[in-house]
């Protein structure tokens, strides 16, 4: 067993009906294949929609069953099926999206088990259908040498990704301060950076497989990092990051590549937000024309129009389901302060925690958005079971965001 926290018969037996699963799902898609080419629908759905959907899900029960694998101990090589055909799946999905933590995990995995670079770069063109933009995985293509040559200085998940970013720049010059804090990064790090994903006692739960730093130990590959610190750490992969060693890497500078960009983000930056002022002293300058422009859609637009264009800004889709959902819920038109809160947890501005987490845990992983003026963290009150923090200027004094009650909660020198 690598994860000491798995249970051995529970992990197994999981294995065998994502296996079982798999194939049934592989032969439904073939039989829906076959009706589409003679005309036929047999359900409510469109059979195409019905393809797409079984081969997404076959990809989630392929990468829970590389990660299962890994966590139980079983041989690496073992995993290599299940890698390949997990990128077809994936390629087969449609429009679906598949998530962020899903693609850096297979780039991650693609590079530790040395795949055929064709492999990388067909996850590479799956990054661009999703456009997703983040330094990590740009740096994991372009140091692949695929030919992928764009590095953006934007984390997708800020906490704890950003953190890598020293990691790299130390390599360039000091590789054993660069492997100390490749340490530092896993021990104190990466693994509280998810706890707003609900990891933190997910071991707890049925159905837990073990959580892999795939991308942490493929930096440390493509580095050339000592980690024999992180042998037995419980999330890094110590075994597949010294599965193979004949890849090779193109050394990569992260200024070279940033220095461009940066001066073209900071173009884009338009300050204010003349829909309401007052939000001026908590939403940083960054977010001020989107936060505008939300404001001005939810007061002319009809519901279903709002949810369509909002609902993957917003992760609408992920809290309401459906657009008729959201038209019930804002027949007041009493959503708006809620729908910034979310829109800024989804831009990483505002922590979200379940009830039960210590906030006082994650004050170390909150960015400060203020070029770092003294600060206070706040909270923002939703009527639900999540709580909402963010670090904001110390004279800001803001009592409510629309039909939403914010509250000082701690202040920082």
């Amino acid at each position: 067993m690598r994860d000491r926290l798995c249970v051995k018969e529970k992990c197994i037996r999981g294995i065998e009906y994502r296996k079982k699963f798999i194939k049934e799902n592989r032969e439904d898609i073939k039989s829906l294949e076959e009706d589409e080419k003679n005309d036929i629908q047999r359900y409510p759905n469109d059979n195409k929609s019905i393809i797409e959907e079984t081969y997404l899900s076959n990809f989630i029960h392929e990468l829970n069953d590389i990660i299962a694998k890994y966590s139980l101990g079983e041989k690496i090589n073992t995993m290599v099926e299940d890698f390949e055909n997990a990128i077809t799946d994936l390629e087969n999905k449609g429009e679906r999206e598949v998530g962020y933590l899903n693609l850096l995990w297979m780039i991650s995995l693609g590079i530790l088990l040395e795949t055929d670079k064709k492999n990388i770069v067909r996850l590479a063109k799956l990054v661009e259908i999703e456009n997703i933009k983040d330094s990590v995985i740009d740096f994991l293509l372009c140091a692949s040498d695929i030919e992928y040559t764009k590095i953006t200085n934007v984390y997708f998940k800020e906490n704890p990704y950003a953190k890598t970013r020293e990691i790299i720049e130390l390599a360039q010059t000091d590789k054993k301060e660069a492997s100390k804090r490749l340490q530092k990064y896993m021990e104190k790090e990466w693994f509280k950076g998810h706890y707003d994903y609900e990891w933190k006692n997910a071991h707890k739960e049925p159905g837990y497989i073990g959580f892999w730093s795939f991308e942490t130990a493929a930096l440390a590959k493509i580095l050339e990092l000592d980690d024999t610190s992180l042998i037995n750490n419980n999330h890094y992969p110590y075994e597949l990051t010294h599965y193979k060693n004949s890849m090779k890497f193109k050394p990569i500078s992260l200024s070279e590549y940033n220095a461009e960009q940066e001066i073209e983000e900071i173009d884009e930056i338009i300050e204010g937000i003349e829909n309401n002022p007052l939000l001026e002293k908590i939403i940083p300058t960054r977010w001020h024309s989107f936060v505008n422009e939300l404001i001005q859609d939810y007061e002319v637009m009809d519901d279903s129009s709002f949810y369509e264009k909002y609902k993957k800004l917003i992760g609408l889709d992920q809290i309401l389901l459906l657009s008729q959902e959201f038209e019930k819920e804002n027949v007041e038109k009493n959503l708006l302060g809620s729908l910034i809160v979310f829109a800024m947890t989804e831009k990483g501005y505002i922590l979200q925690l379940d009830y039960k987490e210590d906030v006082e845990e994650y004050y170390s992983g909150m960015k400060n958005y203020w070029n770092d003026t003294r600060s206070k963290l706040i909270q923002f009150i939703l009527n639900n079971d999540q709580n909402y923090y963010a670090l904001v200027p110390m004279d800001a004094n803001v009592g409510e965001l629309y039909e939403v009650n914010v509250k000082d909660v701690k202040e920082f020198d």
